[in-house]
């Protein structure tokens, strides 16, 4: 074995260790003290999942708070779920007002027909607040997400 073939392994242990460090500052970076884009939701030691709620807003308000990680309460008025994506919104003039919004690959892990469940209760959903076509929504990726208050 050649003294170059004798580093391969060393060269590649190093590489996957600095891929590993760039990878898990990345995530400091983007998402500080949280463990996934589901921010401060996080396990109470084997029992029900836990959610930070300490700055919780109306939804009128939800559009004043883009790009923070929040929990917006409302009552679901109107749902829609167009087979791609399931949409709770929180005003009848859902093309201005807050919506949260459950893709469908995520649809598995929600109660069944989410658009009916959902529909007409009162919730608080966590997340973090982006702006979408001039409007403010969350996008739900867990059901420890949206808490039912009703």
């Amino acid at each position: 074995m050649t003294k170059e073939n004798k580093r391969l392994p060393i060269r590649l242990g190093i590489t996957v260790l600095a891929i590993i460090l760039v990878v898990g500052m990345g995530k400091l970076l983007l998402f500080p003290g949280r463990d996934s884009l589901l921010g401060s939701i996080l396990p109470n030691h084997g029992s029900e999942p836990q959610i930070d709620t300490t700055k919780v807003i109306g939804w009128q308000d939800a559009a004043k708070h883009y790009g923070e990680f929040c929990t917006v309460e409302g009552t679901i008025v109107t749902t829609h779920n167009s087979g791609k994506a399931c949409f709770l919104n929180f005003h009848p003039d859902w093309k201005k007002y807050f919506t949260a919004v459950i893709f469908a690959n995520r649809f598995s892990q929600f109660p069944p027909n989410p658009e009916r469940y959902y529909q007409s209760k009162k919730v608080q959903v966590t997340g973090y607040i982006k702006e979408y076509r001039g409007k403010a929504e969350i996008i739900v990726e867990s059901p420890v997400q949206i808490r039912v208050l009703d």
